[in-house]
């Protein structure tokens, strides 16, 4: 089919089950009775009566068969029904198509879901299977490892909670008794930096929360902080948001009186207004600008510079952390709606309620599919990859590296992500059906769902104009205006599993905005280094070098490895044989007396007696070697302010023999 994109969209029209040559239907048998008993909170397997038992509950069955017969095909088939030609020609014609969910997902011959819900284990069952527990809502269970589910990734650095350990009300910082390493464990409610507490939503009634999850300000607030964008400059934005944050401040030992920036955690309300009469104009793009500058600063060794760049650049991320907070907590609160009624199609049963938790249910459920979608391609992706030494590489940035732990805490193989893919489709395209629910969301939410349909920028900004803004009784400006703020609330929101849809949000900004004043975007020059790599005619362009590595650095062990030439990794033989050799060598492993010792034996004098590490010509690409500018700010570099931690490590010294 052809593919979807507008101006690079995310999401494209290709096949969602071409291994699998069918839709729902291949999550039960293949039969034209099938259907789901539909109940209020939740969706059963279809009766023996109609149907032999679906793929989810004759796993065992399929394992002996399998032991019989090599399938040639991903497909997972009931064994009482054989698949014949005309039946995969069948199914072929009713795939679902990669589209972000929604009707345009669908071809016009799909039904209503045949997907069964996984229900209670039963009592001879000791444990769901991964499947399973994604397809139930949970999170799948791992000994020190959280889990993805459904609508919210898995974690290898956060700490899992303890069997009969209640989950704190805020996320929190708590040490590893495993390891004595500093972990996050994730709470309950979004903390709100400012306060130090959690977000608090208002009380005052819907409208209020509604208020909250899009924030404004009023017209002559906005009238007096509003960018010209036709002409503003970076270095004008920069000050003028500097002057916003720069309030009177006081030494209450000293007396002493100053113009500055509040210490953290504290803000001023002209700030938070500024911003927010900005927000489109300035979000990610301005944080990636004070950012380079900072670091420009830093490298041409103006050391007041940095430190004030450094401070506004803080104090911009905090007061954009604070004003997405609530829009964070509703998305939060929709996760534990939408996840544990994974595979329920009535949606009005636990998806209605007050405006802004529709909303957030939506955004929920598209960034669910935007998500899977994703790990479909990814899956797709390394299906097709042969597995011979010339794939290697292909392999290994393809898809979540999380699948190459022990006992992966996700789902990547492509016949079970599809499964969850086609349901999480499904799902959407019932809430926007549901004109009760889909129907008053916010303008630029809904031109979400139609404008991934219409292929190129130039008929969507047609559609824009002629059809969606009259129908919706919006202007335009307003509508673009509305998209850049929604992109901002997602961008503030965890990469995993949001980053596919604000992706989609960002081209759908940039596609609309062609042809308009908006289109202008002066932070270009300062962070897409489009205007070369010097002082002089790159504004955001900051000297980078090289550094001296210990011997027994990862560095060095990757400078001296055997160099890959012309994008082939070489005989995987030879690469695990020196991979081995190095590696074990780099641990402070010795062989034959000859090994050199683990980093962190090594002693201060001897680290001393080095010599300046020559870095490899390849890699040095003309880069000065040890300037020191990273270090000019000393320690007011430290995030924290707190004390530099030690580790035990630091005490061990080289054992002589």
């Amino acid at each position: 089919m052809a593919s979807t994109s507008v101006g690079g969209l995310l999401f494209s029209s290709a096949a969602l089950i071409a291994a699998l040559s069918l839709s729902a239907e291949g999550f039960v048998a293949l039969s034209s009775q099938t259907s789901l008993a539909r109940s209020s909170s939740s969706y059963a397997p279809a009766s023996a009566s109609h149907s032999s038992p679906s793929a989810l509950y004759n796993r065992q069955a399929r394992r002996k068969d399998k032991k019989k017969k090599k399938r040639s095909s991903l497909l997972i088939e009931d064994d009482d029904e054989p698949a014949s030609s005309s039946n995969s020609q069948t199914f072929q014609k009713q795939e679902p198509i990669l589209l972000g969910g929604g009707e345009i997902g669908f071809d016009s011959d799909v039904g209503e879901s045949k997907i069964p819900v996984a229900t209670s284990a039963s009592s001879s069952s000791p444990s769901k299977s991964k499947l399973e527990q994604e397809l139930s809502g949970e999170r799948i269970q791992e000994d020190g490892i959280v889990g993805e589910s459904v609508t919210s990734a898995a974690s290898v650095s956060d700490m899992p909670l303890e069997p009969g350990m209640m989950q704190p009300d805020v996320t929190t910082i708590v040490t590893d008794p495993d390891t004595g390493i500093a972990r996050i464990q994730q709470g309950k409610y979004v903390m709100d930096k400012v306060t130090g507490k959690a977000v608090i939503l208002s009380s005052l009634g819907p409208e209020y929360r509604l208020a909250q999850m899009f924030p404004g300000v009023p017209p002559e607030v906005r009238e007096k902080y509003r960018f010209d964008w036709k002409t503003v400059t970076v270095p004008e934005m920069v000050e003028q948001l500097k002057q916003a944050c720069t309030v009177p401040l006081k030494n209450s030992e000293t007396g002493k009186e100053w113009l500055g920036i509040p210490p953290f955690p504290q803000i001023s309300n002209p700030a938070v207004d500024f911003v927010l009469a900005n927000r489109d104009y300035l979000g990610h793009r301005m944080q990636k600008t004070l950012g380079r500058l900072k670091l420009r600063s830093q490298s041409q060794f103006k050391k007041e510079e940095a430190a004030e760049l450094r401070e506004l650049w803080k104090h911009f991320l905090l007061l954009e952390d604070h004003i997405s907070a609530p829009f964070r907590q509703m998305v939060l609160n929709a996760e534990s709606v939408v996840g544990p009624n994974f595979g329920n199609l009535d949606m009005k049963s636990y998806c209605n309620g007050e405006l802004y938790e529709r909303t957030a249910n939506y955004l929920v459920l598209k960034s669910m599919v935007a998500h899977w979608e994703k790990k479909y391609n990814d899956a797709m992706e390394l299906e097709a990859l042969p597995d011979d030494e010339g794939a290697f590489m292909a392999q290994l940035y393809t898809g979540d590296p999380k699948r190459y732990l022990p006992d992966p805490p996700i789902i990547f193989r492509l016949a079970e992500v599809s499964r969850i893919t086609s349901m999480a489709q499904q799902m959407v395209k019932a809430f926007v059906d549901e004109e009760e629910l889909f129907s008053d969301l916010p303008a630029e939410v809904k031109f979400i769902e139609s404008a991934l349909s219409i292929k190129g920028g130039t008929a969507l900004r047609q559609y824009m104009l002629e059809e969606f803004c009259p129908n919706e009784n919006v202007d335009p400006a307003s509508l673009r205006e509305g998209l850049k703020r929604l992109y901002q609330q997602m961008f503030n929101m965890q990469i995993d599993p949001y980053g596919d849809l604000t992706m989609t949000l960002w081209n759908l900004c940039v596609a609309t905005s062609v042809g308009t004043d908006e289109a202008r975007d002066p932070y270009e020059e300062y962070i897409a280094n489009a205007k070369g790599t010097s002082y002089e005619n790159n504004p955001g362009f900051f000297q980078t070098y090289t550094f001296n590595h210990d011997k027994n650095s990862l560095v060095r062990f990757l400078d001296s490895s055997k160099t890959i030439e012309k994008g082939t990794a070489g005989s995987t033989e030879d690469v695990t044989r020196q991979i081995q050799g190095e590696a074990m060598q780099l641990l402070g492993f010795s062989f034959g007396g000859g090994g050199s010792p683990n980093p962190a034996t090594r002693s201060a004098e001897t680290q001393t007696k080095q010599k300046d590490y020559v870095v490899p010509e390849d890699r040095a690409i003309g880069r000065p070697h040890m300037m020191g500018w990273l270090d000019l700010l000393g320690e007011d570099e430290e995030l924290t302010g707190a004390s530099k931690e030690e580790f035990e490590a630091d005490k061990w010294e080289e054992v002589k023999s």
